[in-house]
């Protein structure tokens, strides 16, 4: 039991992670590959966790070993790569923000039938989430995070292991949507692009692993891989949970699968709803927690990376800017995105999915340079295999990103 408690609290920045990952990818975009294209997903989804594996492991290696994030890493590359850093998280902050809460304010709608707007309930989400960030203590907060994701975990398995009871019935009409087309690999890149998720939020788990040292918390070389491996590999295994989950309840239904979380959370709920309201409340808690946690961790994150980019690129002085000011602008950004482009919000997410995907290539070419250089010990560098890994990753990478610029200009398919 002690061992089991050590290891519990070693648990942190890269659960952090896994809570901010497992959101819009998850829920929506396993789910719905599942429900469009079946049990085959599950390849794409675990080749696309394997190959960006190295990657974001490369982040909490460096950041343990050399004492500060990869943001000051890249910084000694050039400061090209801060720029381009500062300047992807700037195009994308607001959308992604807005996207994750304005999905949890809609399960939160349809769960407890909430009277109130978009606009007021998405409000209310990032007020307690803002509470919870300003006032919790940062201890208190790591392991609030860690027991929503235990449970988030368990409730996914639960509702998994329920959708097996489903009595679906096969479409005579329904006919096997192709992957080799327009329409498939153009979903089949965006699921690749944010699973686990964007590779710029390798960032996120560094500034982390820093700010927990700097609180007086040990973050060992041994204790941070278990970690990170720990949420890696239960982030992989809930995206695949997702997959089975939307293959189970829609796959060959014939159903109309909602382009919106909103009326796939309906039609989940209803379907769950004919094994009794206990099956519906635990899929929508499920729907809930997920997107809590997502929600919660992605307004942690951008004030603190925000400011760890102006003290790289403008001042090292920290009472220059400070986060909660930063937490503040974050939400009213993304209350105003919300109000103003709400009709647009699906433009806004696949323009966030777009540039996150491009710029994977070059997230995975810096986090690469960290750890394979003169600098860098040789005695914490990793083996051949995840070195060999890593390049095959940059590759395909590369590959899938000329062909997602081929297949928007219509010239692939």
């Amino acid at each position: 039991m002690k061992k089991i408690l050590y290891k519990f609290r070693a648990l942190g920045p890269s659960i952090l992670w896994a809570s901010a990952a497992i959101g819009v990818s998850h829920i929506v975009q396993s789910t719905r590959a599942g429900a469009n294209f079946g049990y085959i997903m599950l390849i794409a989804v675990v080749l696309a966790n394997l190959i960006k594996y190295p990657f974001f492991e490369f982040s909490t290696r460096y950041t343990v070993v050399k004492n500060e994030t990869v943001l000051d890493g890249y910084k000694k590359i050039g400061r090209w790569a801060i720029y381009l850093f500062t300047s992807l998280t700037f195009l994308t902050m607001f959308t992604i923000q807005a996207g994750v809460t304005r999905v949890t304010a809609a399960i939160l709608k349809n769960w407890l039938n909430l009277d109130f707007g978009f606009i007021t309930c998405s409000l209310i989400i990032l007020t307690l989430c803002m509470g919870l960030i300003l006032f919790m203590k940062k201890q208190l907060f790591d392991s609030f995070v860690k027991i929503l994701v235990l449970t988030l975990i368990v409730s996914t398995l639960i509702s998994l292991f329920l959708t097996f009871d489903i009595d679906k019935e096969m479409s005579p009409t329904f006919i096997e949507p192709k992957i080799l087309s327009y329409a498939g690999v153009t979903f089949l890149i965006a699921l690749i692009g944010w699973m686990p998720s964007p590779l710029d939020l390798s960032a996120w788990s560094s500034i982390w692993i820093i700010e927990k040292k700097t609180s007086g918390r040990d973050v060992s070389y041994v204790d941070n891989k278990f970690d990170f491996n720990f949420s890696y590999i239960w982030t992989s295994i809930l995206a695949c949970a997702f997959i089975i989950l939307g293959a189970n309840v829609f796959y060959g239904s014939g159903i109309d699968f909602g382009s919106s979380a909103t009326k796939f959370v309906q039609q989940l709920a209803k379907l769950y709803s004919s094994l009794g309201p206990w099956a519906e409340n635990i899929i929508l808690f499920t729907a809930f927690a997920t997107m809590f946690s997502t929600t919660l961790t992605c307004l942690d994150a951008f004030p603190r990376v925000i400011k760890k980019c102006y003290q790289l690129l403008v001042s090292k002085e920290s009472d220059k800017i400070t986060e909660n000011i930063l937490l503040i602008f974050v939400i009213i950004g993304t209350i105003i995105t919300i109000a103003f482009l709400g009709l647009h919000m699906r433009f806004l997410i696949d323009l966030a999915t777009i540039l996150s995907f491009l710029t994977a290539p070059f997230i995975a070419i810096l986090n690469y340079k960290l750890i394979f250089n003169n600098n860098f010990p040789s005695k914490f560098k990793p083996g051949k295999n995840l070195k060999l890994l890593a390049i095959y990753g940059i590759i395909f990478l590369i590959f899938f990103s000329i062909i997602f610029v081929l297949n928007l200009m219509g010239l692939f398919f």
